[in-house]
């Protein structure tokens, strides 16, 4: 990746000036450095400027987090390794993904600077790595939305209620109509732990999951991955149409359910 170049102050202080103050790190001032040297305020607009801030310190996040090989980019490969040499390429050999950018740039500082409204590089086939062949440009907001509407499976694992219901479960579209199945509002899915929803207990996996294209320990979680909980195991009857139910106490580590696909005939 670049080396570190030294910005000025008084560089630092215009940009404040311009754009307000978006905590100028390290790798940001670098970023700051690169736009100072190839794209002067005379040659280009205040918003381009601004746009090729945002793709260099997109670029170097991107090379960064898929070296360290954790959480949502584990197992992530990318396939640039500096990030002015890169952004360079990208804006020679890209023309509509830089025009974009630029677009979504302009309608970032248009709407204060609001992070649903930032640009982001997009990997358009998630299962293949970051190259020039497979990102493109969305917003924070669109990013959050496209993980959201990958298809999603509910595993019901026990109903005290009614036992025969148990073990069972159900593929849905989006993660939303997935949690709403259940009457969950909003929640995580991948975590490997048990939702409880009255006197049932489901899991939550994306289709990824599911048929073990990945695995749970690929996803980041800030959470213990050994749990505790409640066990709902049967309900009794105390009388005036009122019901009792019993739980009973249990531990688990985080678990996932494999499908296998059935034997073809």
């Amino acid at each position: 990746m670049s080396k570190n170049r030294v910005v000025q102050l008084e560089v630092i202080q215009d940009w404040i000036d311009t754009y307000g103050d978006h905590n100028y790190v390290d790798y940001k001032r670098r970023a700051i450095a690169f736009v100072e040297r190839y794209y002067t305020k005379d040659s280009s607009s205040t918003e381009e400027r601004f746009a090729v801030y945002l793709l260099h310190g997109s670029i170097y996040c991107r090379i960064v987090n898929c070296r360290h090989n954790a959480g949502i980019y584990k197992h992530v490969e990318c396939e640039w390794e500096d990030e002015s040499k890169t952004f360079i390429e990208l804006v020679k050999h890209k023309k509509q993904f830089w025009l974009d950018w630029k677009e979504a740039t302009v309608k970032y500082i248009d709407n204060d600077y609001k992070q649903s409204f930032r640009p982001t590089i997009d990997r358009i086939n998630e299962h293949l790595n970051y190259n020039f062949d497979n990102i493109q440009v969305l917003t924070n907001a669109e990013n959050a939305s496209k993980a959201t509407r990958k298809p999603h499976y509910v595993f019901k694992v026990f109903d005290s209620v009614d036992p025969d219901k148990s073990q069972s479960f159900c593929r849905y579209e989006t993660k939303k109509e997935a949690l709403k199945s259940i009457g969950l509002p909003q929640s995580h899915s991948d975590t490997g732990r048990f939702y409880q929803v009255e006197d049932s207990l489901y899991l939550i996996q994306s289709e990824d999951v599911t048929w073990g294209r990945r695995k749970l320990e690929d996803y980041e979680t800030t959470e213990d991955l050994n749990y505790s909980g409640w066990l709902p195991v049967k309900a009794t009857s105390v009388g005036n149409g009122k019901v009792k139910t019993v739980y009973q106490q249990f531990a688990f580590e985080q678990m996932a359910i494999i499908l296998k696909k059935p034997i073809e005939e």
